[in-house]
């Protein structure tokens, strides 16, 4: 491996690795970041040419991170979660003006950004926000950052507790409503959709935990009843996941309202609630996840309680 030239390595570059490699979507990237679709190719045809590795591989669903590219990560995420810290200086000689990061799950991290930023206007917040996706190392931000508020999926509080008992935690919503999603020609519409007709096709995970992919309450039930699933690969993002839907035997399902919501006739995805009775059937014998919000424990000014606030209410519309 040839020796990296630092000096052509710029933040921009590493924030759209860091993002990419999060969301395997370049097209999300651009949203994310407010980047050009154009200099997100370049930036990362830059990458490759200083680190000499083709760091990303295309695939019909979107770009995936290889070996080399699962080292690069962490190191990238720290140099850039350390030079947030110069906007955070910088508000923060503003009178009355915080600048929050805001870690919202993958799939409905582009619900929030807008309704908040409109809220903030309405009340003459002197308030800014960064919004990124959740990753498996999201926790160990807010436990040195006061202005980092993180939302993500668990069993409970306790399991965030043991990575950190200081942080202080808040269950926003127990997601006890499950949405199959698909392609729209998919067989599986043609027949009654139960939870064993759902294991019989490949299976896309849509969570990440802590410290690493999670079992979802439907692989947790095809476990507990000795189901055979075939769970292809994890996606997080609701783009990469739509693409990938649009021309595969795989489903999916997710308990955000919001996702269900996005689908419309022209995304070539099909979606449905799933029945009562085959909810209750899943939580019988499992136990369903939980959102919950996390923050630092001396995050108590009126700005982060007002963002808290908010956040709850835009839950309770998406959840």
């Amino acid at each position: 491996m040839k020796p990296i030239d630092l000096d052509k390595l710029d933040l921009l570059t590493l924030s759209i690795l860091v993002s990419l490699y999060e969301n395997k979507s370049a097209t999300h990237v651009s949203r994310i970041l407010d980047v050009p679709a154009s200099k997100i190719s370049r930036c990362l045809h830059t990458a490759r040419l200083i680190f000499g590795d083709e760091l990303f591989i295309r695939r019909k669903y979107g770009l995936v991170p290889n070996d080399y590219a699962g080292k690069i990560y962490p190191i990238a995420k720290e140099i850039v979660e350390c030079a947030k810290h110069f906007n955070r200086l910088n508000s923060a000689e503003q009178s009355h003006n915080r600048y929050f990061e805001l870690v919202i799950p993958g799939m409905i991290a582009y619900a929030y950004p807008r309704a908040l930023m409109k809220a903030i206007k309405e009340h003459n917040k002197n308030i800014h926000i960064n919004v990124s996706s959740w990753s498996s190392h999201s926790l160990e931000s807010v436990t040195s950052d006061p202005h980092c508020i993180v939302m993500c999926c668990c069993k409970g509080p306790e399991e965030i507790l043991c990575f950190d008992q200081k942080l202080q935690v808040e269950v926003l919503a127990t997601m006890n409503r499950q949405y199959l999603l698909s392609c729209r020609k998919h067989p599986i519409l043609k027949q009654d959709i139960s939870l064993e007709t759902i294991a019989k096709y490949p299976y896309i995970n849509t969570f990440i935990g802590t410290q690493a992919p999670i079992l979802n309450p439907f692989q947790e039930y095809c476990q507990a009843k000795d189901l055979s699933l075939n769970t292809e690969m994890t996606i997080t993002s609701v783009s990469s996941l739509f693409d990938y839907l649009s021309d595969c035997q795989s489903l999916a399902i997710t308990p955000y309202k919001a996702v269900y919501d996005m689908l419309d006739d022209d995304s070539g995805l099909h979606a449905c609630q799933l029945s009562e009775y085959e909810c209750n059937r899943l939580f019988e014998i499992v136990e369903p996840l939980k959102l919950v919000l996390v923050t630092h424990p001396s995050a108590d000014n009126e700005d982060t309680a007002w963002l808290k606030q908010q956040i709850r209410e835009l839950t309770h519309e998406l959840i």
